[in-house]
């Protein structure tokens, strides 16, 4: 049986980061996590799945701020697409 190993890349949310230039509150249950585009529509399924509610989408060169790893969890690729709870949305 094939065991796959899991990057953890997953953010400690910080209150705010810079999404388009565009200074937001993050919604401090919800972390910062990114996804390659192979594997985006399994990151939305487990993030809705661990946190009942679905995430927004940016793409990932849009969004600044702390030490933010933007590989994707799943495979360890370049992450294309951030995921992550706006507060307030």
């Amino acid at each position: 049986m094939e065991q796959k190993t899991r990057n953890t890349n997953e953010q400690p949310t910080a209150q705010t980061i810079r999404i388009a230039g565009t200074e937001v509150e993050l919604h401090p249950a919800h972390p910062v996590r990114f996804a390659c585009m192979e594997h985006v529509d399994q990151e939305i399924d487990e993030y809705v799945d661990q946190f009942e509610a679905a995430p927004d989408t940016y793409r990932a060169e849009e969004v600044e701020g702390g030490p933010l790893d933007k590989r994707c969890r799943v495979c360890g690729a370049e992450g294309k697409i951030a995921l992550l709870r706006v507060k307030g949305m």
